[in-house]
């Protein structure tokens, strides 16, 4: 199992070149849901040491489901007091000791190296409209009431990009 993941976010011809150059490694490269080609992701998911200077490195907290890094990518990140991190990993282990909702492949928690009350809660779906008919119903509702601005939420969405350049 992986224990810690990296990202940075960067152009399609710079992170291709780092993927390229770092062949090495089990990188990721993800587009935006919106569908432009600025301000795509890459994910460092090799469990090695970061070669990203972004500081964007997490620990993998809980992960239940899939590994192979396909489908729709939902990252919601959130920064936690410890009182609410523990009530939010109370939850979260629930979601994750039950099958996990329908078309959901895979569940990562995660939270930054540097600073533990800083979470993602990412999340890998077959497609968009499975994560979207999760997000609006009733299983979603206990994770809801974390999505406010007092727990600094955003959320984004991605799908996976071939790492070669096509013309």
């Amino acid at each position: 199992m992986v224990q810690n993941i990296a990202l940075t976010f960067g152009s399609k011809a710079i992170l291709t070149q780092f993927m390229t150059a770092n062949s090495d490694r089990k990188l990721v490269l993800l587009g935006s849901s919106t569908g432009d080609d600025e301000g795509l992701q890459l994910l460092d998911v090799s469990g090695q040491p970061s070669l990203f200077t972004t500081n964007l490195d997490y620990r993998v907290k809980l992960h239940q489901g899939a590994t192979d890094w396909r489908g729709f990518f939902s990252f919601s990140y959130f920064k936690f007091d410890p009182d609410t991190a523990d009530v939010f990993d109370a939850k979260i282990n629930r979601l994750a000791a039950n099958p996990l909702p329908e078309g959901m492949r895979a569940l990562y928690v995660l939270t930054k190296t540097a600073d533990s009350g800083s979470y993602i809660l990412l999340t890998i779906w077959d497609d968009g409209q499975a994560f979207s008919l999760w997000r609006h119903s009733a299983a979603f509702a206990p994770l809801d009431i974390y999505a406010t601005s007092a727990n600094h939420y955003h959320a984004a969405g991605y799908h996976r990009l071939a790492a070669k350049t096509t013309h």
